[in-house]
């Protein structure tokens, strides 16, 4: 190990930048979500989502669960599924404990006589359990937040699972010697928003997005993420849409609407895209200002 004169001006100053940087990362988890969440318990329930939500799907998910969702029921699941992360950040915090332990203890003078080559190999091989013990609880944190944030994903919205698809083999990848699985059938969501019914149907990359209204006909189409309304459509949509810049998120989609409500059609892939798609058509709705 170091002399102590080197410990004192180099691993004293690395051990407290990291032990920084981990206290940090515990006061958010521990005190600074649940600050943020208590905060937007006292955020008014009534517009909608503004276009400053976009930025990403985490700020949208958030925005749509206290305007138009169930802000109780956001906050309820995000803490029961913030202690997998802590279990699966508490387990990262054992391999720094690990690293610096001897340097710790030699500058507190409890070091054991050991020699140095013996203590270096039980330091490396610390190092090298923790690798899989660590892939092992990953595997568990993800499967336990997972179930966790199943009810923390769609409730917060007003949406739930009322159709979920079955598993099937790809024969083709099988006879192939694959052992791939794709869905059989539609996964549905459906709810309600805004006094609003929303269906929403995916399968593969293909999605559909109802929100039911009666409103004028009309049709969008993007243009490589650029929303281009077809001729007729209201001046309130034309205005709406133009001041939605283009974007990745856009690609792929239509919009039709008419008496029976705004339906999107998308075909690109991506995870969750549909919640953009329910965005863009409460947005369009409000401006159209129908009921």
């Amino acid at each position: 190990m170091l002399e102590t004169a080197g410990m004192v001006y180099i691993i004293v100053p690395l051990m407290s930048w990291v032990g920084g940087i981990l206290l940090y990362w515990w006061w958010v988890f521990l005190f600074k979500g649940n600050r943020e969440l208590e905060e937007l318990a006292n955020l008014p329930e009534t517009g909608l989502p503004g276009i400053k939500s976009l930025k990403s799907w985490n700020t949208l998910h958030q925005a749509m669960a206290v305007q138009g969702g169930n802000i109780e029921e956001f906050i309820k699941n995000a803490k029961k599924a913030n202690p997998p992360i802590i279990v699966w950040y508490g387990t990262m915090n054992l391999l720094v404990l690990w690293v610096f332990g001897p340097f710790i203890l030699e500058l507190l003078g409890f070091m054991l006589n050991i020699a140095p080559k013996t203590l270096l190999g039980i330091w490396v091989g610390g190092v090298i359990i923790w690798v899989p013990l660590m892939l092992v609880v990953t595997y568990i944190v993800l499967g336990w937040r997972g179930k966790a944030s199943e009810k923390a994903y769609l409730a917060p919205l007003g949406l739930e699972i009322t159709e979920a698809p079955g598993i099937d083999l790809d024969v083709i990848d099988v006879l192939t010697g694959g052992q791939k699985l794709i869905p059989d059938g539609p996964s549905i969501v459906e709810g309600e928003r805004h006094g609003r019914l929303v269906y929403i149907e995916m399968i593969g990359k293909y999605c559909l997005t109802i929100v039911r209204a009666s409103l004028p006909e009309f049709i969008v189409k993007s243009d490589a993420g650029k929303l281009i309304p077809n001729t007729g459509t209201p001046e309130q949509v034309v205005r709406a849409l133009k001041r939605l810049r283009k974007a990745k998120r856009w690609r792929g989609i239509e919009v039709n609407a008419g008496t029976e409500g705004i339906g999107i059609q998308r075909k690109s892939r991506g995870t969750n895209m549909w919640l953009y798609d329910l965005w863009l058509a409460e947005y369009l709705l409000d401006k159209i200002n129908v009921g």
